[in-house]
C-alpha cells in the first residue's frame, strides 16, 4: 500500500527538485590503503510527494555501490532510486551536445561568428550560418578566445554529484546521514629521530602524512586514521579505479593530538579537534611529541648479504624504553649533530605496524671503519650423508674505540657446530649469532665448523 500511496503521489504532484543540502557534519576514516569512509550529516528540505535530492561535493573517487542513505531525524522518507552522475561539464562533451544547435563563436580578432554547430574536432569548429543553405564557416580552435552556449546542456553536472528520488508523506526539514567509500585517499606515518652524541638515545618524534586526491575537500571533519591490513575484495578495487598559508592569530590551546583505541585486530586514531582536508593537499599532522627512546647501536656482518658490516639502530617500543605505542607503518628517518651543532642525516629505513613491547631494528647504513671478510677454508665428506665445512671470518675494526660485531651464519637441513672459537646462539633453525668483541683499531678472527646431515629416508 506504501508503493501504490506514493506513486499516487507522483501523479498528483510530479516530480520537483529539494532545496540544497546544508553540511550540518563531516567524518572521515583513512585507511593506510587507498582507502576512506565518509560519513557526510546535512539537512535537506523535502516537500510532501517525490523529488530529486542532490548531494554535490562528493569525491570524484567515489565507489557508488558503497552509498548508505539513512534520516537521523525528522520525518521518515523513503528512497525509491539512487544515482550517481559523474559526467562532468568541459568544451568538449557542451559542444558535443550542441551539435546542430546554435551557437556564438568570438575569435582572438574580436569577430562573432553565429550559426549552427555542424562539427568539431581539436582543430576547429565548422559553423553553417545559413540554416542549411550555407555559408559554412570553418574556425581554427586556436584563434577563438570564447564559445558562447544558451545554457548547460542536461545531463552535465559541474561536479560529482549524489542523486536520489525520495518519496516522502510529509514536508519538512530532516537531518540525514551519507555514508560511502572512496578510493584516491591514503595516509601513512613518518618518524623524525635525533641520536645523541654517545648513539645511546634518540629524541624521537612522528608525523602523519595523509595525501587526498580524491576529487572532494572535507572541511571541518572529524578524522580517524586505521591502520592495520583491511582485506578487500579485488573486483570491488578495480571498480572504484575505474570511477573516474597565511595563521589567523588566535588565543593559545594544546595542539592536536591522536588518542588511539582497538578496533576489531587494528588500531585506530582519533583526532581530537576537526581538521580541513583540502583535494590535491598532502596535509602533516602531529602523531605524538618529541620523545627519548633509548636504543642501541648494533653493527652486523652477515656475509651471505655480501661484505659490508650493516649498522642497526635497535630499540623496544616499550614504555621503560621512552615510547610503548602500537606503530603504525612509516618511513623513520634519523639525524644527528655535528661538532658545529647542525643536524646531518644518517639514514633512513621503514617499519611495519609495531604493536607494543616489541623491538624494532632500523638498518642505517654500511659501517666505513669496519670491515669483514667470510671464508670457506675447508670442505670434508665425513659419510655420504654427513660433510663438514670449515668457515674463517675475520673482523678488522679502523675506529678508535672498541666494538662489538655481530656476526651471522645461516646454516641449512640438519646441522650442528663445533670447533667455534667464540660463543654463539642459535637464534631460529637456520640463524645462529656471533658476539665478536674487537678492540680500537683491531683485528679478530673468529673460526668455525659446521657438521650438515642429510635427511634419512
Amino acid at each position: 500500500m506504501k508503493t501504490i500511496t506514493l506513486a499516487a503521489i507522483v501523479l498528483a504532484v510530479g516530480l520537483v527538485t529539494s532545496a540544497p543540502a546544508q553540511t550540518e557534519e563531516v567524518a572521515i576514516t583513512v585507511y593506510n590503503s587507498d582507502l576512506a569512509l565518509v560519513k557526510d550529516v546535512r539537512t535537506v528540505r523535502l516537500e510532501e510527494g517525490v523529488q530529486e535530492l542532490k548531494f554535490k561535493d562528493v569525491a570524484e573517487r567515489i565507489d557508488p555501490t558503497s552509498v548508505h542513505f539513512k534520516v537521523l531525524d525528522g520525518p521518515e522518507a523513503e528512497v525509491w532510486e539512487q544515482n550517481y552522475r559523474f559526467d562532468l561539464a568541459s568544451t568538449s562533451k557542451i559542444l558535443s551536445k550542441y551539435l546542430e544547435r546554435e551557437i556564438d563563436v568570438i575569435t582572438e580578432d574580436a569577430d562573432l561568428f553565429s550559426g549552427t554547430l555542424v562539427s568539431f574536432d581539436g582543430g576547429g569548429l565548422v559553423l553553417d550560418q545559413g540554416r542549411g543553405t550555407g555559408p559554412i564557416v570553418s574556425l581554427n580552435r586556436e584563434k577563438i578566445t570564447h564559445i558562447r552556449f544558451p545554457a548547460l546542456p542536461g545531463g552535465l553536472i559541474s561536479k560529482p554529484t549524489l542523486v536520489w528520488k525520495i518519496g516522502a508523506r510529509n514536508g519538512g526539514d530532516r537531518v540525514v546521514e551519507v555514508t560511502y567509500m572512496t578510493s584516491s585517499i591514503n595516509w601513512h606515518a613518518e618518524y623524525v629521530g635525533v641520536i645523541d652524541a654517545g648513539d645511546e638515545s634518540v629524541d624521537m618524534s612522528a608525523w602523519v602524512s595523509i595525501d587526498n586526491r580524491s576529487g572532494a575537500e572535507y572541511k571541518d571533519a572529524q578524522l580517524d586514521l586505521v591502520a592495520g591490513d583491511v582485506h578487500r575484495e579485488q573486483r570491488a578495487m578495480e571498480m572504484m579505479k575505474a570511477v573516474g598559508g597565511r595563521v589567523d592569530e588566535a588565543e593559545y590551546a594544546p595542539a592536536p593530538e591522536f588518542v588511539e583505541e582497538s578496533l576489531f585486530e587494528y588500531h585506530l586514531y582519533k583526532l581530537d579537534t576537526p581538521a580541513t582536508i583540502a583535494n590535491q593537499e598532502i596535509k602533516q599532522l602531529t602523531f605524538f611529541p618529541s620523545t627519548t627512546v633509548a636504543v642501541e647501536k648494533v653493527f652486523e656482518f652477515d656475509g651471505w648479504r655480501g661484505g659490508d658490516v650493516r649498522v642497526l639502530l635497535v630499540f623496544d617500543n616499550s614504555k621503560e624504553a621512552g615510547l610503548g605505542l602500537p606503530l603504525p607503518a612509516g618511513k623513520v628517518r634519523m639525524y644527528k649533530k655535528d661538532s658545529s651543532g647542525a643536524l646531518q642525516f644518517i639514514g633512513e629505513d621503514r617499519i611495519d605496524h609495531t604493536p607494543r613491547d616489541e623491538e624494532v631494528e632500523l638498518y642505517m647504513g654500511n659501517a666505513f671503519d669496519v670491515v669483514a671478510e667470510r671464508t670457506v677454508v675447508d670442505r670434508r665428506k665425513i659419510t655420504d650423508a654427513v660433510h663438514e665445512e670449515s668457515y674463517k671470518v675475520s673482523v678488522r675494526n679502523h675506529k678508535d674505540e672498541g666494538i662489538v660485531v655481530r656476526v651471522v651464519d645461516h646454516p641449512s637441513r640438519f646441522w650442528t657446530v663445533k670447533d667455534a672459537s667464540h660463543k654463539f646462539e642459535k637464534v631460529e633453525a637456520n640463524r645462529i649469532e656471533f658476539e665478536i668483541p674487537v678492540g680500537a683499531d683491531g683485528e679478530v678472527v673468529l673460526t668455525y665448523t659446521i657438521v650438515y646431515e642429510r635427511q634419512r629416508p
